[in-house]
């Protein structure tokens, strides 16, 4: 079962959570979705946030369905695109994003709390 859960920020907008767990309420994995916290969008942008998925369920349709309740929850609140930021090197993750409709926006940064590793900056749109 996946569920979508909100939540509410310190500056009080709403982020939606989504989570799939077994029956036995272990869980397989979760995605964080909400405006875009980068200085260059309008509020037409949503951002996935965050998206794991258990090593032990890659390839068995969690992300998939996930990645769906994320994309339809931008959606409901009105979001018109949506962006998320990846590993630059993360292959396997980045085909998965590109399966989903994603592609590169042709913007790049680095951060201190990610070994200062490049990040891509992926785009969609929701309609």
């Amino acid at each position: 079962m996946t569920k979508l859960l909100a939540e509410e920020e310190s500056d009080t907008s709403a982020l939606g959570r989504a989570e799939r767990l077994r029956p036995s309420r272990e869980l397989l994995g979760i995605a964080v979705c909400g405006y875009s916290r980068d200085p260059d969008a309008g509020p037409e942008v949503g951002e996935v946030r965050a998206l794991f998925v258990s090593s032990r369920r890659w390839r068995g349709g969690v992300g998939r369905e996930l990645m769906e309740a994320a994309l339809a929850d931008l959606r409901e609140r009105g979001f018109a695109q949506a962006t998320l930021w990846t590993l630059a090197a993360n292959e396997r993750a980045n085909g998965f994003y590109e399966a989903h409709g994603f592609r590169p926006d042709g913007t790049e940064r680095t951060e201190e709390a990610w070994a200062h590793l490049p990040q891509l900056r992926y785009r969609r749109d929701l309609a």
